[in-house]
């Protein structure tokens, strides 16, 4: 990234309006930081295109961003541009014809919901960090991914769209739909078939979760026509580089591995569980540290009862991301791999 920086500073507002004798171009040369020295209450209002360049970031540090009109559209590519929003900073008001297509960068500490979307459709992400380290880009991408093959347990992975992500901490995901993102044909018209998948290089991943009562970005009730859908426990973002929505396979033997569990000794979310496991009688378990250590195994199928202790001394091991893999005949191959996230 540039390292020179434009600061532009300023009292209670600023507003970029399209009525104005100028277009806004930021171009690779640096940062361009909108702040205030005077108001912990400053605006930022959005009224007209803005358009940053390979390599520039547009990082915003008042409290409240507005969007009323035109597009901040960022270059994409290996070298993107993009919009960063400082800890504190929120938005109001992005729609179908005001928000950020490209990448948006979050350095919040707990819950932030991007304001992204593509070729003229908005379908914010929604962010919520545990123990977080480092910042956090994602895109939104209104086009099919270039590989649809999915794991066992996923009937159909979704051609309309996906989020592009790099970021490494363990959050909790919350992904919307509209109008636009055609649940009804992805799901045959059975919302409670919807799920959330990861891209892990190779093949989309089932993410365990569950249809939200409402929609973050606008609070309208969760429909065929728009909603959304949060993981029940926290992933590991480095794990995935895409996310999707998917049907999840109508009953049958498909495993759903779960993303993490709390072994605090309260009876609840105590052991890692994987659904239908049990149809799986040779099943055989691997769980490795960071270091490549083998943590836990089970050999001749699981019976969903690890509560997180280290398999050699009986010691809890700290909390923290582990890689698994899994494979269900017993006979050397492996059908499932991801992470799980230990928290107390």
């Amino acid at each position: 990234m540039p390292t020179k920086r434009l600061f532009l500073t300023f009292g209670n507002s600023i507003f970029l309006s399209n009525t104005a004798a100028f277009s806004v171009t930021l171009y690779s040369i640096g940062i361009v930081l909108f702040s205030s020295l005077f108001s912990a209450h400053a605006q930022l209002s959005i009224g007209t295109d803005i358009y940053i360049d390979e390599g520039a970031e547009l990082h915003i540090a008042t409290q409240e961003t507005r969007f009323h009109q035109g597009m901040l559209t960022a270059a994409r590519g290996n070298n993107y541009g993009l919009v960063s929003f400082a800890p504190q900073s929120t938005w109001t008001l992005a729609d179908h014809n005001s928000h950020v297509d490209g990448f948006v960068r979050m350095h919040s500490n707990d819950i932030f919901s991007f304001p992204i979307g593509n070729q003229g459709i908005i379908q914010p992400i929604q962010i919520e960090r545990i123990n977080p380290s480092s910042s956090v880009d994602i895109s939104l991408n209104y086009s099919s991914h270039t590989n649809l093959e999915a794991e066992t347990g996923i009937e159909l992975v979704s051609d309309e769209f996906y989020w592009e992500v790099k970021g490494s901490d363990p959050a909790y995901i919350s992904l919307s739909w509209n109008a636009f993102s055609n649940i009804d044909r992805l799901t045959e018209n059975e919302i409670s078939l919807l799920g959330i998948a990861g891209y892990d290089g190779s093949q989309w991943r089932t993410i365990e979760s569950e249809v939200q009562a409402t929609n973050f970005h606008d609070n309208s009730p969760s429909t065929l026509l728009s909603g959304a859908i949060r993981s029940k426990n926290p992933i590991y973002l480095e794990g995935y580089t895409a996310l999707t929505l998917v049907r999840k396979s109508d009953g049958g033997m498909g495993v759903n591995v779960s993303q993490g569990f709390s072994p605090n000794g309260n009876g609840i979310n105590d052991t890692w569980y994987i659904e239908n496991i049990e149809n799986f009688p040779n099943a055989h378990i691997i769980v490795f540290n960071r270091w490549e250590r083998v943590v836990f195994e089970a050999k001749k199928g699981y019976k969903n009862d690890w509560n997180g202790i280290y398999s050699d001394n009986k010691n809890p091991l700290p909390d923290g991301s582990y890689a698994y893999v899994i494979d269900l005949e017993g006979d050397g191959k492996m059908d499932l791999s991801g992470w799980i996230y230990i928290t107390r």
